[in-house]
């Protein structure tokens, strides 16, 4: 199972992992900061850089942007003008799309509104489209999105199973490009809530491609999610895990994204294609190691083959033990001193 971006690239069984640098709102606003996350994760090899456009007055009551907003991660005073002090204007998404085709890395965004996904399908012209967590329910939406025809990537935090299978059957209706997304909404969320074994049960019970959304704190669960079999890691990325803001505790930085990437294309080389097969370096390896049927004492031409005259030493080569029994009752072609190898021509 695959699907082919318009960039040509394929994701799917057999392909390597598409790795994400989810810079999101890490970017605090700053153009600036963007780019710089931009060049790094291009530095790095990573596959794309994911960021978010949200149309304030569209997504969000009135009386909810209105309210208050005394929290240490706020960059206003209410939670509109938070939410907007890290939102980036459409000319600025188009600056930094332009940038990131520069340094040769695909550039994604993740809409949440009718208005924004538009713009990102129509004008930004991404690859993929992602669908965050709260939107699984979201029937309209998801249906707006499958029918622009491109592949899509759905996050399942904060739904349950039943909840996915639903979501999932909708799409399909009218888009069967889907990758689905193993996550655990919490920002951070601890190990054990990464819950990894789900990537297996995605696979086995929804028929799609399935990855990982990362929301825990570390490097080891997005490159392990690749062993149970996600074709997608995407994973949040700052500068600075400390920073103000939602993001940055569930993000990695620099080094780390390094580590994702370098970690990844290793397991992906190790686990090979499952078929299992006798490599050139091992057939030396038999010889040194292995073991050969050898006689117990000097045999002279002539005599029979039999168990008494026979034991198994180290080094390979020779009759190998699992044969043994065949060559019983033929016998020897030539004279063998005691502790000597036996191989096959020195019986009849």
């Amino acid at each position: 199972m695959e699907i082919k971006l318009s960039t040509g690239r394929l994701i799917g069984d057999g392909h390597p992992a598409y790795i994400i640098a989810e810079i999101g709102i890490n970017h605090n606003g700053s153009l600036a900061i963007a780019k710089k996350l931009i060049d790094t994760a291009s530095f790095y090899e990573i596959d794309a850089v994911k960021f978010q456009l949200r149309t304030i007055d569209e997504l969000y009551t009135k009386s909810h942007l209105a309210q208050s907003y005394d929290h240490v991660f706020s960059y206003g005073e209410n939670y509109g003008e938070h939410k907007k002090n890290l939102e980036f204007s459409h000319e600025q998404l188009i600056d930094l799309k332009a940038h990131a085709a520069s340094k040769k890395i695909d550039f994604l965004v993740s809409g949440f509104d009718y208005t924004g996904f538009d713009f990102i399908n129509d004008i930004l012209d991404v690859s993929i489209h992602k669908i965050p967590s709260p939107y699984v329910n979201h029937f309209p939406l998801l249906k707006k999105v499958a029918e622009y025809g491109k592949p899509m990537m759905l996050s399942t935090g904060m739904h349950s199973m039943q909840e996915v299978n639903e979501a999932v059957d909708y799409i399909k209706k009218f888009n069967n490009q889907l990758i689905v997304l193993q996550c655990t909404s919490g920002y951070p969320i601890e190990n054990e809530k990464a819950n990894l074994s789900v990537i297996k049960t995605y696979r086995q019970k929804l028929n799609t491609l399935v990855g990982y959304s990362s929301h825990d704190k570390g490097i080891i669960l997005p490159v392990a999610a690749v062993v149970m079999g996600a074709c997608v890691v995407e994973k949040h990325f700052t500068f600075d895990r400390t920073a103000k803001g939602p993001d940055h505790a569930a993000s990695v930085q620099s080094r780390g994204l390094e580590l994702i990437q370098n970690y990844i294309r290793i397991i992906e080389a190790g686990l090979g294609d499952g078929i299992k097969q006798l490599y050139t370096e091992e057939e030396k390896m038999r010889i040194k190691y292995g073991i050969s049927a050898v006689s117990k004492i000097d045999i002279l031409k002539g005599t029979e083959f039999t168990p008494d005259i026979v034991t198994f030493k180290i080094p390979g080569g020779g009759i190998s033990p699992k044969d043994i029994e065949k060559k019983f009752g033929k016998l020897v072609k030539r004279n063998i001193k005691k502790d000597e190898i036996i191989y096959e021509n020195d019986l009849e």
